[in-house]
């Protein structure tokens, strides 16, 4: 049996080598990193932060790469499906939500937002499942 718990580290420390790798690549502080990904409903945007300062645009497939996958269109109505859940669950408008994965106290994780407002930490597994083709 699986250990969720051991699986949501290890994908985060997994995150969090990919932060590391963006920062280091951006000259950037990777403690300050931060990758934002929102949609219009009909594209995903995922830039990555310091200090809330836009740095650059990461492709979705960048991060797919990563994690040594491929990703394809299939992925892309996924993650916006989840994210259209998400709001609605929320009742947060879908313009309005920013996923936030960043580092906080020494430990990265993935973070719901309404616009500015946090409301609530979310599993970095369940969402960058939808990332993902699954084998």
């Amino acid at each position: 049996m699986l250990n969720p718990l051991y699986m949501e580290m290890q994908t985060n420390k997994r995150i969090q080598k990919f932060l590391i790798h963006k920062s280091t690549e951006s000259n950037i502080e990777p403690a300050q990193a931060k990758l934002v990904i929102t949609t219009d409903g009909k594209t995903i945007t995922t830039l990555l932060l310091e200090n809330n300062r836009v740095i650059k645009p990461v492709g979705i497939k960048e991060i797919t790469a990563f994690f040594g996958k491929e990703h394809d269109d299939f992925n892309t109505t996924a993650i916006i499906s989840y994210l259209n859940k998400i709001a609605s669950v929320n009742q947060i408008p879908l313009k309005d939500v920013n996923i936030v994965i960043c580092e906080n106290k020494g430990k990265v994780g993935t973070h719901l937002y309404a616009g500015t407002k946090h409301k609530q930490k979310l599993s970095t597994v369940d969402f960058l499942t939808h990332f993902n083709t699954i084998d």
